[in-house]
C-alpha cells in the first residue's frame, strides 16, 4: 500500500469490464445473493432504463460519456496501485475456508463453475481505463498516447504488465473518449498470497486458469505492449489492414483474455512452499470451457432429480450466477454476441442431449459491428436443435442498442422457475473431474 495520495481502486478499474463484472458475481453467488445491474446502484439501473427508452441518436452520446466518466485523469496514472486493487478484490469474498480457488484468466463460463463449487476467483487481468478523447479509426494515435503516459503508471507498479488495447470496431464507441489499459499480474499479488494462506482449506488446490491466447502486438517495452483489435468477432488481419493501425513485430498474450506465463510460474512457487497442489487448467480462447462446464452443470443437476432442460445462454458480462444455480438452469456462456460465439453454441446443442427451452441473454455493446450475430441468428441456432428459444428481456428492435438490457436482465431471470431441490455445492473432485475428462486439465491433485 501506498499513501493516502493513491486513487482508490473502485476509481482505477472499470466497472463494465470481464474480469470486474464476473468476480462481482461470483462475489454476489458466495454471498448466496442474487447480482442484479451488473453490480451497480438501483439509482443507476433506474436511469439506465429510462436513458434506454431515447432514440439511438440521442443516447449514443449519452452512452459513450457516461462510460468515459470512469476514464483516469492520465496524469494520475503514477497515483494507480495495483497493490490495492487487488487486496479490495479479495477483501470482497467471504471470510471462510474454501476447498479450492481459481486463479488467473477471466471466462463467465469458469465464473459460474465456480460459484457451483462455492469457490473464488482470483483475476490475472483488470482493465484500467484511461481517459482519452480521440478517433477510434487512428489507433497509431493510441499508441504514441500510451508511449507517452504508461511509463509512470509501470514504474510505480513493478509487478504488472501492461496490454494497452485499441478495439476500434467492436468497442468504437468507448475507444473515443478512454483508452484501455489492460494489465495483467506477472508475480502473484502479496494480496492474492494472503488471501489464499488464510482462506484455503489445508491441501486444498489451487486451479490456475490459463488462457493461451495470443494477438499480434507492438512491442513498446519489456512490460508494455500495445494491441490493435481483440477477440470477437473479426480476425487479427483484419484489424491490421485497416488505415492507421501499427504494424505489429511480436506477439503476447491476448490483451483481455489471455494469461501472462509470470503469474502462473509465480502461483506454482507459492503452491509448493504452502502445501497446496496446483491443477493447471489450460485452454485456448474464452469460448473454450463453455461446453465442457454446461456438462459438469447437466449432470450435477440431474444427479439431484433437476430435469436440467433448461439452457441459459449469458453474454459476456450479462448474467447472474446465483440465478443461475438458484433454477437449475444450464449455463453455456457465450463471450459475446458475435459469429464464433454462436457457432460455438451451434457446435454445443449438436453435441448434447436436446433442451426444451434455451433462454439468451444478448449483451449490447452499441455498435453494429462486424462479425456481430444478431437475435434471429441466435434464434435460428436453437430451433435447428428442436429447442424453444427466447431472448430475455431484450427490445430486438434496438439491438445492438439496447443498453437498457443492464438494468432488466435481473427481472427476467427472476421470472424462470426455481430448482425443484435443495443443494449443496458441486465438489471440486467432481468439477476438475469434468475438466479433466473434457481435456481441459494439464495435471491434477496427486499428479
Amino acid at each position: 500500500m501506498r499513501d493516502s495520495e493513491t486513487l482508490p481502486p473502485e476509481a482505477v478499474v472499470a466497472a463494465f469490464d470481464s474480469a470486474t463484472v464476473l468476480h462481482g458475481g461470483l462475489v454476489s453467488a458466495l454471498d448466496g445473493r442474487p447480482f442484479p445491474h451488473l453490480g451497480n446502484s438501483r439509482l443507476a439501473a433506474a436511469a439506465t432504463r429510462v436513458g434506454g427508452k431515447l432514440p439511438w441518436s440521442i443516447l449514443r452520446g449519452l452512452y459513450t460519456r457516461i462510460g468515459a466518466a470512469e476514464g483516469i485523469d492520465p496524469d494520475r496514472l503514477a497515483d494507480v496501485d495495483m497493490g490495492a486493487v487487488a487486496h479490495w478484490l479479495t477483501d470482497s469474498y467471504p471470510t471462510r475456508r474454501y476447498p479450492a480457488a481459481f486463479v488467473g484468466s477471466s471466462n463467465g463460463a469458469l465464473a459460474h463453475l465456480a460459484a457451483a463449487m462455492q469457490i473464488p476467483w482470483l483475476p490475472g487481468t483488470v482493465l484500467v481505463p484511461v481517459a482519452r478523447v480521440a478517433d477510434p479509426a487512428r489507433p497509431v494515435d493510441a499508441l504514441e498516447f500510451g508511449r507517452r503516459h504508461a511509463p509512470a503508471f509501470l514504474a510505480a507498479n513493478r509487478d504488472v504488465s501492461l496490454h494497452h488495447m485499441h478495439d476500434q470496431i467492436q468497442d468504437e464507441l468507448m475507444v473515443a473518449r478512454m483508452t484501455y489499459f489492460r494489465t495483467k499480474w506477472s508475480a502473484l499479488p502479496q494480496s492474492y498470497a494472503d488471501f489464499l494462506r488464510d482462506n484455503l482449506a489445508t491441501g486444498a488446490p489451487v486451479v490456475l486458469v490459463e488462457d493461451t491466447s495470443s494477438w499480434p502486438v507492438v512491442r513498446v517495452d519489456e512490460r508494455h505492449v500495445f494491441q490493435p483489435g481483440a477477440q470477437g468477432g473479426v480476425e487479427p488481419e483484419d484489424y491490421l489492414r485497416r488505415p492507421h493501425t501499427p504494424t505489429p513485430d511480436d506477439d503476447a498474450p491476448e490483451a483481455e483474455w489471455g494469461a501472462d506465463p509470470g503469474l502462473g510460474q509465480s502461483l506454482q512457487r507459492w503452491c509448493a512452499t504452502h502445501g497446496h497442489p496446483l491443477v493447471r487448467l489450460t485452454y485456448r480462447g474464452p469460448q473454450a470451457p463453455a461446453h465442457a462446464v454446461a456438462a459438469i452443470m447437466r449432470d450435477w443437476y440431474r444427479a439431484r432429480g433437476e430435469p436440467a432442460d433448461r439452457l441459459l445462454v449469458p453474454s459476456f458480462v450479462l448474467g447472474d450466477p446465483w440465478r443461475t444455480l438458484s433454477t437449475a438452469s444450464v449455463p453455456y456462456w457465450t463471450f459475446f454476441s458475435v459469429q464464433p460465439a454462436l457457432d460455438a453454441l451451434d457446435d454445443h446443442l449438436a453435441r448434447s442431449e436436446p433442451y426444451r427451452d434455451v433462454d439468451v441473454l444478448l449483451f449490447q455493446h452499441g455498435a453494429d459491428s462486424l462479425g456481430i450475430a444478431g437475435p434471429a441468428e441466435w434464434e435460428a441456432v436453437v430451433r435447428k436443435h428442436g429447442a424453444t428459444p427466447r431472448l430475455l428481456a431484450l427490445d430486438r428492435r434496438r439491438f445492438p442498442h439496447d443498453i437498457a438490457i443492464n438494468a432488466r436482465y435481473d427481472q427476467a431471470l427472476a421470472t424462470l422457475p426455481r430448482a425443484r431441490h435443495p443443494w449443496s455445492p458441486l465438489t471440486v473432485h467432481s468439477g476438475l473431474t469434468g475438466l479433466g475428462e473434457a481435456g481441459l486439465l494439464r495435471d491434477r491433485p496427486g499428479t
